[in-house]
This record gives C-alpha cells, structure tokens and sequence, in this order.
C-alpha cells in the first residue's frame, strides 16, 4: 500500500529518499488534542512508517499550534531504522510511538 500522491513533501535521510504528509486541513481529532500519526514511506512504497511525535496541530488548549518540519521527520525516520523498521520490505504499518516500534 503506498501514501496518496497528492501533497507529498520528501526528505533525504542518509541518500535516501523518503516522502511524508501532513493535512492541509486540521482534522476535527486534531482541534481536540488528538495526536496525529505523520505518514512516511521509502521511495521504493515498501512499509509505511507512522510517526507519532507527541504532536497536536491545532493549539487546542491555549498553547500555540506546533508546526511539522522536515527536520523532525528525518529525526523519527533515523530513530524508526535504529529501532528496525525495514522501510524497503512489504508489510503492515509500523507506529512509531514514544520511541517504540509498534
């Protein structure tokens, strides 16, 4: 299963080439405190990885909104490979939660 096309942003981690995305639109979960799962996928549309980075948009309860940057996803995909997600094989989703691979 690959991510949907439309709005992806790519980052390189260590000459690999990885795409993520984030909504455009705050969803009604995120404007709640939800925490929301970053999608990203190696080029080669092996394993999806989701990452959550403890990361709420939408600035909920009064603290500002928190934005996303390509650098923080570089940061969880190197940790996601530490810990051994195999991002070039098939297979289900891995989570990436509170530095865990589930």
């Amino acid at each position: 299963m690959a991510i949907a096309k439309k709005g992806l942003r790519k980052v390189t981690v260590d000459d690999d080439i990885f795409y993520w995305k984030i909504r455009k639109v705050i969803s009604h979960e995120e404007r709640h405190d939800q925490e929301y799962g970053i999608p990203v996928q190696h080029e080669s549309e092996g394993r999806i990885l989701l990452v959550y980075a403890g990361l709420c948009r939408s600035g909920y309860n009064g603290e500002e909104a928190i934005t996303v940057t390509p650098h923080l996803i570089r940061t969880k995909i190197k940790e996601a490979i530490k810990l051994g997600w195999q991002y070039n094989e098939p297979g289900k989703t891995v989570k990436l939660i509170n530095g865990e691979l589930i």
